[in-house]
Formats: C-alpha cells, sequence, structure tokens
C-alpha cells in the first residue's frame, strides 16, 4: 500500500461522531463529567478530522500527479475561498432568517437548506472540495452572533428541527449508501489487516491518546480509563472515506481501493465492540448511572420538596427547578439540587440541562404553566415520562387538552387537593412494594409511585395505580 494511502486512513480514522457517541452515553449514563467529555470530543473531532483528511488527500493526490513538492498555497485559496462563500453564505442566510423568523417560522429548516446547498455548491464549483470550509464557517457565524444588537439576533433554536430532522435522515441514508458500496470480496481481501488495525486502535492508539490528553485534569483513573474505551468511528470516516478513495484509485495510487472498506471494517468492528461492552465496563470501573434515572421536579413547594426527598430515598437521581430563592435555599438545606428553572432559554443549553433527565414531574401551583411546561418537557423526553398534577376544572385561564394523559394521581389530586391534605398532616413515605397498604374507615393511602429495581419510575397516572412486583420501592402518600 502506498505510504499516503496509509496516512490518509490515518487521517480518515481519526474522527469518532456523535451519532455513534451519544446513544451510546444515552444507554450507559455515565458520570456528567465523562459524559460531557466524550459528547463535545465527538462533535469538535468531527470537523478537525475531516479537514486533517482534506490535507492529506490534496498532499498524496499532489504526488500521483508527479508533483515532487506540496504546495501549501493550493490549500490556502481553497480553504479561503470556501470561508469567503461561508461568511456570504452565513451574512444572506441571517438577512433570509430574520424575516422567515417573524412572519413563517414552519419556513425555517427549507430556508437553512435552500442557503446551505447553495452555498456549498457554489464554494465546490469555485474551488474543489471547498464547501467543507462553507459549510462550516457559516454554522461557526450564526453560533455566535454577538456582534450583532440584541435585537438583531435570530433564534437559531428554530435551526434544531434541520438538525435533528433533516440531517439524521440524511445520516441514515448515507450510512446505507457507504455500506452498499462495499462488496464482501472487498472486506474479505482486507479483513484480516484491517482486524488487526481496528485492534492496534483499541488497545494501544485510544487509550495512550485518552490518557496523555487527560493527563495533569481533574478525572479519577477510573474516569480516564473508561474514556480510553469508548472512541467508536461513525458516518464521516465513512463518507470522508467514500469521497476520497475512488479519486485515489481513479489517479492509480497504490492500495486506494482499500480505503473504504478498511474504513467500513474500523466503523463496523468499533461499534459492535464497543456497543457490547460499553455498559459493562462503565459498571465494572463505576461510572455507570447502572440504569437508574434523574427525575427533574418542578416546583418549590414544602411537599414538592418532600416528595423530591422521597425519590431521592430510592436511589433515584433528583434535580429541582425552584423559582422562589427561600424555596430554593430550604431545597438546598435539605441536600437536593435545586436551581431556577431553564426550560425558556435557548435550546442548545436547554438540551445540555435536560440530557441527564430521565422523567419529570410539573407539580407547580400554576395550573397553565403546568400544562406548557409538560407540552416543552414532553418533546424532549417523550410522553410516558412526564407527568404532571391535575388541572383545577375552573382555575386555569386555558383550556387543558381533553385527551391529555400523564395527568399524577387522578382528576381530584389537585395542586390545591395536595396543599389541604399536607396542612392536615399528610407525608410521602417509601416502603418495599409487598407491603400493604393501610385503610380503615376513614383514611387509605395512596400509592404514587413505584421505583423498579432497576431504577425506573413508574407514576400512578389517569386513575390507575402503578404495577409493582417484589423487590420494587413504593412511594405513598400517606394521609
Amino acid at each position: 500500500m502506498n505510504l499516503g494511502v496509509a496516512g490518509l486512513i490515518g487521517a480518515i480514522l481519526v474522527v469518532s461522531g456523535p451519532t455513534v457517541v451519544l446513544p451510546l452515553l444515552a444507554f450507559v449514563r455515565p458520570t456528567a463529567n465523562v459524559r460531557s467529555l466524550l459528547k463535545w470530543e465527538g462533535v469538535l473531532v468531527d470537523p478537525l478530522g475531516a479537514i486533517l483528511g482534506v490535507l492529506v488527500f490534496l498532499g498524496v493526490q499532489s504526488a500521483s500527479a508527479g508533483c515532487t513538492r506540496w504546495h501549501l498555497g493550493e490549500l490556502l485559496i481553497s480553504v479561503g475561498a470556501g470561508a469567503l462563500i461561508g461568511a456570504v453564505g452565513a451574512l444572506s442566510l441571517w438577512l433570509l432568517l430574520r424575516d422567515v423568523v417573524r412572519n413563517a417560522p414552519e419556513m425555517v429548516v427549507p430556508a437553512t437548506l435552500m442557503v446551505v446547498v447553495g452555498a456549498v455548491a457554489a464554494a465546490d464549483l469555485i474551488r474543489e472540495d471547498a464547501g467543507l470550509a462553507a459549510a462550516t464557517v457559516m454554522g461557526i457565524a450564526l453560533a455566535n452572533q454577538q456582534l450583532a444588537a440584541s435585537s438583531q439576533r435570530i433564534d437559531i433554536s428554530l435551526l434544531l428541527e434541520f438538525h435533528e430532522t433533516l440531517v439524521r435522515l440524511l445520516i441514515g441514508v448515507l450510512f446505507v449508501f457507504v455500506a452498499a458500496s462495499v462488496s464482501p470480496d472487498d472486506i474479505k481481501a482486507v479483513s484480516p489487516q484491517a482486524l488487526v488495525l481496528v485492534a492496534v486502535m483499541v488497545v494501544l492508539i485510544r487509550p495512550a491518546v485518552a490518557m496523555l490528553g487527560m493527563w495533569r485534569t481533574r478525572f479519577a483513573m477510573r474516569e480516564r480509563a473508561f474514556v480510553a474505551w469508548m472512541a467508536p468511528r461513525g458516518i464521516v470516516a465513512g463518507a470522508t472515506a467514500s469521497a476520497f478513495g475512488p479519486q485515489l484509485a481513479k489517479a492509480g495510487v497504490a492500495g486506494a481501493d482499500n480505503i473504504l472498506p478498511i474504513a467500513f471494517v474500523a466503523i463496523f468492528g468499533t461499534v459492535v465492540l464497543y456497543g457490547l461492552t460499553a455498559a459493562p465496563v462503565a459498571r465494572l470501573l463505576g461510572v455507570a448511572g447502572e440504569g437508574r434515572g434523574r427525575v427533574l421536579v418542578v416546583s418549590g413547594h414544602p411537599w414538592a420538596r418532600e416528595l423530591a426527598t422521597a425519590l431521592r430515598r430510592t436511589g433515584l437521581g433528583v434535580r429541582m427547578w425552584v423559582g422562589a430563592p427561600g424555596d430554593r435555599a430550604a431545597a438546598r438545606s435539605a441536600g437536593l439540587d435545586a436551581e431556577r428553572g431553564r426550560i425558556m432559554v435557548d435550546a442548545v443549553n436547554r438540551e445540555a440541562e435536560l440530557e441527564e433527565i430521565s422523567d419529570a414531574l410539573v407539580v407547580t401551583g400554576s395550573d397553565d404553566f403546568n400544562a406548557l411546561a409538560a407540552a416543552q418537557l414532553r418533546a424532549k423526553l417523550g410522553h410516558g415520562h412526564v407527568y404532571r398534577l391535575a388541572p383545577d376544572p375552573e382555575a386555569p385561564d386555558l383550556l387543558p387538552p381533553s385527551d391529555e394523559t400523564g395527568i399524577l394521581g387522578d382528576a381530584g389530586l389537585t395542586f390545591a387537593e395536595l396543599t389541604r391534605r399536607f396542612a392536615d398532616g399528610a407525608r410521602f413515605i417509601t416502603r418495599e412494594a409487598n407491603g400493604t397498604p393501610e385503610a380503615d374507615g376513614k383514611r387509605t393511602d395512596v400509592p404514587l409511585f413505584v421505583v423498579s429495581h432497576d431504577g425506573r419510575l413508574i407514576a400512578a397516572t389517569d386513575g390507575h395505580p402503578p404495577t409493582a412486583r417484589p423487590g420494587d420501592t413504593l412511594i405513598v402518600l400517606v394521609s
């Protein structure tokens, strides 16, 4: 194999990728520091790895064309042309989105797609491979609008649909196309050496990179060890290999036709290996959440604090969103993680705020706020993981949805009713699921939650009690 081709394969396999890492992190639930490090490594290394691949590709291409020296100026011209087109595209998109966001928000994704594709195509027409620089500059420019007056900034949270829907769809299609372009004979021809390469990447290169990169940091050794065991390759490696390999093969570079099969084996091998072993290794090292969720309690009322404390006694993680400073101080004095709610911040910060949350309880005194907050949280966490108090039929200004599910307890358990019960001495207690609810002619305990042995939260909703099994823990409202 040509030495330049070997270097290009190394450059391509630098990338990791959030499309592979984030689903694994969501399943494993490692500690917050480890999750943040691996997430942002995947996000940042994608464009850096792709640009590194372009650098090596241009060098190999120059050598194959008979050039004895590689002229750096050619690359700088390509990057400069892409950056210029990207800046113009970002300005055009900003001007366009100002009106679109104001008058037709549903057109944000089509408008973004139109301008991005146009900028990338224009850059590639001017200088080959300049489209990557154009797209990157556009993203950087839109994400950093500090130079513009606050009244002139656009809400980029609307662009998340562009990423979450369209980009993921295109990534899925690209995975199929890349895999379909590799035949079984291609894989068989390179599999012995490619498997050895995967073993070297996993056993030698990744641990060395992780330990060097985390040297003299505050990460514990067990956290460093897990980071050293988490580097799956993703679609950026496959897309880059499929773009560069055929061009070099057409130019007659020895071994270029093996670039894509080797990259495919590396992607498949690392995803399978880390996918099957990430959770056991995380549990062995003590950095995994072991399947236990983290519950968000939206309220600062005294009985909400008691509910949060009861949830924490079952082993669940608990975070509170509390408005009044006095209630926040009281929650922190009780040892609870309490901050002001961030549901109305920009979408990027909201996503980071909720990335560890598995379930949410919206139990404030405002039925209107509860309905709106529950709808927002369900869009992120899912309809089966967000619960709110039953609204008072006459109190809200807004008419509640007629078919809404996820009402905690039953229709009679409103905020006013819970407050009245606690004023009369009611409390939240925890006990084993094989316990029998105490009842007499005047009092009946109300099981509101079941925390399963593996840490899943199951709530009594819409008048149906939660299903408990031996070994589970009940949270009961005791009169």
